[in-house]
């Protein structure tokens, strides 16, 4: 907490003289609660001071525009999502689907306009629309999402509409991201966000069905670090198997993992599973109650490192399916899907 009043004060200091933008607008914490701007790593760039109306003020300067958040100190309210740009910047409302509405510079008006044009896809998704089949509804989705990152290949609001959208229609395809890519100036193709999707993308390709798997090692709960290379090798099928105890489709994949386990274990089947807990005791303690007698590894005893990323995992659960040769030959075995698969390789 000191040293994030102490960064505080300084965005404040060196915000005094020649500020080129404001912030303004209510942000739904108490009065007199502090609120930060945040850089995406979490880098002070101003600070203030909750009004007696929930009302909130900063002003600075920036030089490159960016995506940028306003938070309290210990981040429990709704994050303000933000593009940071010289003039006047309003938050106008929360809006409970699409977040706090901010407005009043160029980047931060267009992301308005097309949340308000994403939520009446939403809309018609949900309800239906008379004349229009869901293919064409999706199809008219996906063309706002081009001619929009078209239309903004030199700003980060086209950065964040193609990582945010455009980049999940293309993601499988390397080369197709690639391009895309190379389309944006060359300031912007240079930013974190665009970044992240090209790791992304190649990560999906490395760990696409018929290629390698790629080692790395976590720690278990007694502090061991075990390599996944450990458990493969002749003779050896392992589910590589992404999970968390607060997320129910995988509690829900319990089962089907015991069973398959139990069946197919001492035919050379093994599990390492790698959790994304941050409550390591509720993790210890499920392993235990679940009866999960597999290797199990948690990301956050891995030093940092994240495997999430080699393997390009969104979502969870998400497993892999690696052969004694060391090539993936599945993905995302659900259920009796598991089973079937394992009784088909290991007859």
């Amino acid at each position: 907490m000191k040293n994030l009043l102490t960064a505080a004060l300084a965005a404040l200091l060196c915000s005094c003289g020649g500020a080129n933008y404001t912030i303004t607008g209510r942000y739904e914490l108490p009065p007199g609660d502090s609120v930060y701007l945040l850089a995406s790593d979490n880098t002070v760039l101003a600070a203030g001071v909750v009004n007696a109306d929930t009302t909130v003020s900063l002003q600075g300067t920036v030089t490159t525009p960016d995506l940028v958040f306003l938070a309290n100190a210990k981040r429990t309210n709704h994050p303000a999502w933000l593009f940071l740009e010289p003039g006047k910047i309003r938050i106008e409302k929360y809006d409970p689907a699409f977040g706090y509405v901010v407005c009043g510079t160029p980047l931060n008006d267009r992301k308005k306009a097309f949340d308000e044009a994403m939520y009446a896809f939403g809309d018609k998704l949900r309800k239906g629309s008379p004349g229009q089949s869901l293919k064409a509804i999706l199809a008219e989705m996906n063309a706002l999402y081009t001619q929009t990152v078209d239309a903004n290949l030199d700003n980060v609001f086209g950065a964040w509409v193609f990582n945010s959208y455009e980049f999940q229609n293309i993601k499988d395809n390397p080369e197709k991201v690639k391009a895309r890519l190379a389309q944006f100036t060359p300031g912007i193709q240079a930013h974190p966000m665009l970044k992240k999707s090209q790791d992304a993308s190649q990560a999906t390709a490395r760990s696409a069905v018929g290629q390698p798997y790629t080692d790395f090692s976590c720690e278990n709960a007694a502090g061991e670090t075990i390599a996944l290379s450990s458990l493969t090798g002749p003779g050896r099928w392992v589910l590589l198997d992404f999970w968390a105890t607060w997320c129910t489709p995988c509690m829900n994949e319990v089962p089907h993992l015991k069973k398959a386990y139990e069946t197919f274990h001492a035919k050379g089947f093994e599990i390492y599973g790698v959790s994304l807990d941050t409550d390591l005791t509720r993790w210890e303690n499920t392993i235990g109650e679940q009866g999960m007698n597999w290797i199990n590894v948690a990301q956050k005893k891995g030093g940092g490192f994240d495997p999430t990323a080699l393997y390009a995992v969104s979502s969870i659960p998400a497993n892999f399916l690696i052969s004694p040769e060391g090539k993936i030959v599945a993905k995302n075995l659900r259920g009796e899907h598991l089973e079937e698969k394992l009784a088909e390789v290991l007859k």
